[in-house]
């Protein structure tokens, strides 16, 4: 039996490739003569750069910038062979390098991936993709704006805060007077709008640290600042799927660099070969940390699951979480962490543990 392992990260436990392993070892012990293919997801968050960077034979390179809290930080990016640069917003302002109990979606900034972007601008970079999952912020994409040469302004005319709690204060955005010559393409792993239920801050604020009040008022200050776009410069993206992602840098993308956006999902499955590889595989396992409402806006296990089921092969997906409805999934067999660990802390630090097990169990009773 040939199996293609397929997972997302499990996030504050297990990397991708991580995840994949832990699954195959599982695998393994119950069906030793399987022949397995491990394939680390990348939708646009973590790996989304390694991924690409291997797929394409380029090359990786680093630059010092600053994390969400401002401090200096090594920010890993790629170059392929026609030049094109890769960027993942995660390296430099990932949910990832701040720490639980200083994570704040109003307070944080984006201003380190920003400055990678206008390096490479200078250094005449003719196209750049930047994949912006895994973000700590919920600033509307200001933070990658700024160091590009647009100003964010108050009433006064005086510089805001380039957060999204300073976006409270925004009245005008001007843009830069030279035009910018990259060409941006944008891989988001959801369809999110900028702003309302369907939201950045709604959808996706809790998640980095957001609390109730915090998440209207945030949501608040998106709408503001597509109205002010609107004045400003005559357009704004708000409504583009993908506006949301990343606590808006989807929006400030598309809007102020007029980037294309297309889906992480779309661009691992083109530069993977991945519905080749599904075709020569009998079965599909593909997961994330949570499978839950987001999971189905664009993410990528739920693309795996689709694509497999197109081309007919069964999928199985293993996770920390399931909050769907199981009879309404396309997958054919769903294994849990939670119900076997105590409590999430240590479903989290044993997670590699659990999935070895999970994976074991599904094999006994599917296979």
């Amino acid at each position: 039996m040939r199996i293609l392992i397929v997972p997302d990260k499990f996030k504050g436990s297990l990397t991708a490739a991580q995840a994949a392993k832990s699954i195959a070892i599982g695998l393994r012990a119950v069906k030793p003569k399987a022949k397995i293919t491990q394939l680390p997801l990348s939708d646009g968050g973590e790996g989304f750069v390694e991924t690409i960077v291997q797929a394409r034979h380029g090359r990786m390179a680093s630059m010092k910038t600053i994390d969400p809290l401002g401090k200096p930080c090594r920010a890993h990016y790629g170059i392929l062979p026609d030049g094109t640069a890769v960027v993942g917003l995660t390296e430099a302002s990932g949910l990832w390098r701040v720490p639980p109990k200083q994570r704040n979606p109003g307070t944080v900034t984006v201003v380190g991936t920003g400055q990678i972007l206008a390096k490479l601008v200078e250094n005449g970079c003719a196209r750049i993709i930047l994949g912006i999952g895994g973000s700590a912020t919920t600033d509307g994409g200001i933070g990658l704006a700024a160091p590009l040469g647009f100003r964010f302004l108050d009433k006064k005319g005086n510089a805001i805060p380039l957060h999204g709690e300073g976006l409270g204060k925004l009245a005008q955005i001007i843009a830069p007077k030279n035009k910018i010559k990259t060409e941006f393409i944008v891989a988001t792993d959801v369809d999110n709008p900028l702003y309302g239920p369907n939201g950045a801050a709604f959808q996706f604020g809790p998640q980095k640290g957001a609390t109730p009040a915090q998440v209207r008022r945030l949501d608040a200050h998106l709408k503001q600042l597509a109205t002010v776009a609107k004045e400003s410069l005559g357009h704004s993206g708000h409504a583009e799927a993908g506006a949301g992602a990343a606590g808006g840098c989807g929006y400030g993308l598309i809007t102020f660099l007029k980037a294309k956006r297309v889906t992480g999902f779309d661009l691992f499955r083109q530069w993977t070969a991945l519905d080749a590889l599904i075709e020569k595989h009998d079965l599909v396992i593909t997961g994330e940390g949570c499978l839950d409402k987001t999971s189905t806006q664009g993410k990528g296990p739920w693309a795996v699951a689709h694509l497999a089921k197109k081309h007919g092969k069964p999928v199985w997906a293993v996770c920390g979480a399931c909050r769907l409805p199981k009879g309404k999934t396309p997958f054919a067999a769903i294994g849990e962490i939670l119900p076997h660990a105590p409590n999430l802390v240590t479903a989290q630090k044993r997670g590699a543990f659990y999935l070895r097990h999970i994976a074991q169990d599904l094999a006994r009773s599917m296979m």
